[in-house]
């Protein structure tokens, strides 16, 4: 028997040494960088026919029952995110890898690629289950676990077939006799071909140790951990698994129910790769014929059962990074699409306030400019809608069959749905009736989704749904409620500073006023007490613009004409804040913009505050670009939904400047008093006055800014206000 060192010089010399393809190392070396872009990922990949067409096969494939088709590696990388793909490229890549040897006759290919597989998927799970943050690391660790076992047979043909001989079932006494018959075993062999793939140190490590014993494990790195509780998954079954939960409790205090978890569907997770990649495996027989053909139709269900609540996974990992309504309605949207293959979703939510049912959809739903008229009062209760929602149950339309629905209300959504039937699925969050998700069905789905396994899962799905609107709803709520206290805060601090200042002032301008009577007439004092005297006065017109914000001001709504007001203002403005040659301003009008219903005092106070504002923020001179524009929107609360003419409900007004911008910390809390970065005396009232106004106007603000695009102010005002 030759030492360790001849061997696996003589492996080297191998011409039967798989090498690892290029891409998978360059795909390695960029996932390991946090800023890679995901079409940088694409375009490496692209660059193996290969492992492109098998990242393709498998992305359209059963196993993630996906309804478009992808014919680019782009739009799949995308759609399915950096991460899922890395895996799938890494398993493709190590197909390639192995593709050679598959007419190998002595080497059980099929259980290779099952136990590969098998490991290579209860390694992510046990990665997942820990937050071990390189995943994919896991993942190609437990897919290579057994790689030395294939390079020991291309090399050692008849050493390899008497230790199977010797030792057929177990590893660690196979490990035994490969020393023994041929020096090196499989664990050394595949630890020492990763590192001539210069692959990471941790996945050698992980497989030269995964057969070794429990208390040694124990001291290990999480890697070495996480595969060699993976490969005893991979080979334990019925009453023996006691010692993978023994080991899971060990290394990771893992209690029974994770050890379940990381159990379910692992095999046919397996099953459904392998068939998407074209390769044949073969699990370990672990039951008879007979049981076999009695839990078939079990195992389906189970596979089914497990596709959706993975996918139910990546819901909700959407709803809790949604960050607005739109959002989290879109995650609903692409969730029933993915899970129940739906196309049409209506949404009704609950108007406590006004007791109604309104309806609404994500902006990427086709009928969401149509939903936005819907409008239902909840008091109505033959409407379906109304039922649901009132009883919290699921309702299938289907149910009326053959009658004419009760409610005019459901007639119509089934026509503008365009489907044999509906289901109302009630969203129900904190006990509270958030609103109905309304689905369109073809007459086929109606058993699969109103089944006890598919209601659960509606009902599921729609509840998270409901506690993510609730949240967002009481998040708005709650930043409303802390701006105004924060207004009131500061008028009350204005109208103390009004009173306070008023006082000693008027004492002032009343001795100035005695003391210019006692002058002659001609006196040279009497002209400079004449300047004091407007300098003072000029010093409470100031203090009175606090009593103004300080005052809950009386609008005078008029049919105003937004051009004209604004190009008189900015005339006015062009001769005062814009004195210097530096800075200009210039003013694009939308010529069909309509008059609207509107107070223009606060509408000339909103602009000056935003156009000086954005003068002073421009030391070194600049511009400032004022435009008008006629437009629709669905975010007005209190405007109506469209004009006379059906197209357009309001118009924008937008101030930009090309400044340096504003820090991300102003900026979220951009329209709160005292907030300003123009340092020492400036009070920062100036855009929590503009906040002000506008909602008082019944419209809405936003702001975004950039260090290279300056900062951008849009104000959007109802054409006409309701009384």
């Amino acid at each position: 028997m030759e030492n360790k060192d001849k061997l696996f010089a003589r492996l080297q010399r191998s011409k039967n040494l798989p090498s690892l393809p290029q891409v998978l190392l360059k795909l390695i070396e960029a996932c390991e960088q946090d800023d890679i872009h995901l079409s940088e990922i694409a375009g490496i990949i692209g660059k193996d026919p290969f492992i492109s067409s098998r990242v393709l096969s498998l992305v359209n494939s059963a196993y993630f029952g996906l309804n478009s088709t992808f014919s680019s590696l782009n739009q799949a990388v995308v759609y399915l995110g950096a991460n899922t793909i890395k895996s799938i490229a890494v398993t493709a890549s190590v197909q390639q890898v192995f593709s050679k040897f598959e007419k190998n006759n002595q080497f059980p290919m099929s259980h290779f690629w099952w136990n590969s597989f098998s490991s290579a998927t209860y390694s992510k799970k046990i990665a997942q289950q820990i937050a071990y943050v390189k995943v994919e690391e896991a993942y190609l660790a437990g897919l290579l676990l057994d790689l030395g076992e294939l390079l020991l047979w291309m090399n050692f043909p008849q050493e390899c077939a008497a230790i199977q001989t010797l030792a057929p079932d177990n590893k660690r006494t196979q490990c035994k006799v490969e020393a023994e018959q041929i020096g090196i075993t499989h664990c050394e062999a595949g630890a020492w071909m990763v590192k001539q793939w210069k692959l990471s140190s941790f996945i050698a490590d992980a497989i030269l140790y995964h057969h070794d014993s429990l208390p040694q494990i124990k001291g290990a790195f999480p890697l070495v951990k996480i595969v060699h509780l993976a490969d005893m998954f991979c080979h334990v079954q019925g009453e023996k698994y006691e010692s993978v939960y023994n080991a899971g409790a060990e290394l990771f205090d893992f209690g029974t129910e994770q050890i379940d978890e990381i159990r379910a569907g692992v095999e046919e997770e397996v099953t459904e790769v392998a068939e998407s990649l074209g390769i044949k495996v073969k699990p370990p027989p672990e039951k008879s014929d007979e049981q076999k053909s009695e839990s078939e139709e079990y195992d389906i269900d189970l596979l089914h059962q497990v596709k959706n609540y993975s996918l139910l996974t990546g819901f909700l990992d959407s709803l809790v990074q949604a960050e607005s309504r739109d959002a989290i309605l879109k995650a609903i949207e692409h969730a029933f699409h993915i899970l129940f293959d739906v196309e049409t979703i209506f949404f009704f939510l609950h108007d406590f306030e006004h007791e109604r049912l309104h309806g609404c959809g994500s902006t990427a739903n086709r009928h969401n400019s149509q939903l936005q008229d819907l409008i239902l009062s909840a008091e109505q209760g033959t409407s379906l809608l109304v039922k649901s929602m009132e009883d919290r149950q699921l309702i299938s339309s289907f149910r009326y069959t053959g009658e004419q629905l009760e409610s005019l209300a459901d007639s119509q959504l089934l026509s503008a749905i365009g489907g044999k039937g509906m289901l109302y699925i009630p969203m129900i969050a904190k006990n509270r009736s958030v609103g109905i998700i309304v689905v369109g069905l073809p007459d086929s789905r109606e058993t699969d989704l109103s089944s006890p396994l598919g209601s659960e899962l509606l009902q599921m799905l729609a509840n998270q749904a409901a506690m993510s609107l609730y949240l967002d709803e009481v998040k708005r709520k709650q930043e409303q409620k802390i701006r105004a206290a924060r207004l009131v805060a500061a008028s009350m601090a204005a109208a103390k500073v009004v009173h306070e200042v008023n006082n000693p002032l008027g004492i002032i301008r009343n001795y100035l006023k005695i003391l210019e009577m006692k002058l002659p007439e001609k006196d040279s004092l009497v002209k400079e007490l004449t300047i004091l005297d407007e300098e003072i006065n000029r010093i409470s017109t100031i203090i009175q613009q606090l009593d103004d914000f300080s005052t809950p001001v009386k609008y005078s709504v008029e049919l105003t004409d937004i051009n004209s007001l604004l190009s008189n203002l900015l005339g006015i403005l062009s001769k005062s804040v814009f004195y210097s040659s530096r800075l200009k301003v210039h003013f694009t009008p939308n010529p069909d913009l309509p008059s609207i219903m509107t107070d223009a005092g606060a509408i000339k106070q909103i602009i000056i505050n935003l156009v000086k504002n954005a003068a002073e923020a421009m030391d070194d001179g600049g511009n400032v670009y004022v435009e008008t524009k006629a437009c629709f929107t669905d975010k007005l609360v209190y405007g109506p939904k469209t004009d006379t003419d059906g197209n357009v409900n309001c118009i924008e007004l937008t101030v930009r400047d090309d400044g340096p911008g504003l820090p991300e910390k102003v900026l979220s809390q951009l329209f709160e008093p005292f907030t300003s970065t123009k340092g020492k005396g400036h009070s920062g009232l100036g855009l929590s006055i503009v906040y002000t106004l506008v909602t008082e106007l019944k419209g809405f603000v936003t702001c975004t800014s950039g260090e290279e695009k300056g900062t951008l102010f849009t104000l959007t005002l109802p054409i006409k206000l309701r009384q």
